[in-house]
């Protein structure tokens, strides 16, 4: 509990305090402790995604860390994303250690989740286990979830990016509409059907807003489309 903890609050304020001290209401909308810069031959692949959760950009440092973040903005249970959030900085058994896990998620509960992600074939170095055992001890004594990520079905990932279309700019009216059209059982291409006969061109648009949203559910082990069988009761939750 006495691990240095430093971190940049939403004002961006320097905080630096120690994990029994650490105030995560504050450091859960911290913002990213490193700078991403680009540079010639480059190993990984930087930007930023625009999050419909945060309603703006967050950073990210690799094509997998941009998977995990359409899985978090995907999900309705988590109201923020912090990228880089903080630095760990201390002593792990005579060891001094420094690290930034790569994304702090806090759910609708108020509960956080600290995210670290990397590719299977790293997190099988002794070095970077040791990391993170250090890193989940840590979290395990501030009461904070604590994943090791390192990829997900691409198909279910394809899927989200598909969604993501509805993610803005959809009306009320049309959402509304798919909402009453649909019933458990039916396709995609049903309840569009549906929607264009009863005066709605835009209901594809807003079957895929539905879907983002998680008000309605469909197997996403396959590629969605008109043929893809809803469930009305199966949001994600």
């Amino acid at each position: 509990m006495d691990t240095e903890v430093r971190y940049v609050d939403v004002d961006g304020e320097v905080v630096t305090t120690s994990l029994r001290q650490l105030d995560l209401q504050r450091a859960s909308t911290a913002l990213p402790v490193r700078q991403r810069r680009s540079h010639a031959r480059q190993r990984h692949s930087s930007g930023r995604f625009w999050s419909a959760t945060t309603r703006g950009h967050v950073p990210y440092e690799s094509r997998l860390e941009l998977d995990r973040l359409w899985l978090a903005d995907f999900d309705p249970g988590v109201l923020w994303i912090a990228s880089q959030p903080m630095w760990f900085v201390g002593f792990d058994e005579g060891v001094a250690r420094r690290h930034a896990p790569d994304l702090l998620l806090t759910d609708e509960r108020g509960s956080m989740t600290v995210v670290d992600v990397k590719p299977a074939r790293f997190v099988k170095r002794p070095e970077v286990q040791a990391v993170f055992r250090w890193t989940a001890r840590l979290c395990q004594a501030k009461g904070v979830r604590y994943e090791v990520w390192s990829g997900a079905e691409p198909v279910a990932l394809a899927n989200i990016r598909a969604f993501a279309v509805a993610r803005r700019g959809i009306e009320a009216a049309d959402l509304a509409a798919a909402s009453a059209a649909g019933r458990t059982g039916m396709t995609v291409g049903q309840v569009e059907d549906l929607l264009t006969a009863s005066g709605h061109p835009r209901g594809r648009l807003a079957i895929t807003g539905l879907l983002w949203r998680g008000d309605w559910a469909v197997d996403m082990t396959t590629p969605v489309d008109g043929t893809s069988v809803i469930n009305v009761e199966g949001a994600r939750s």
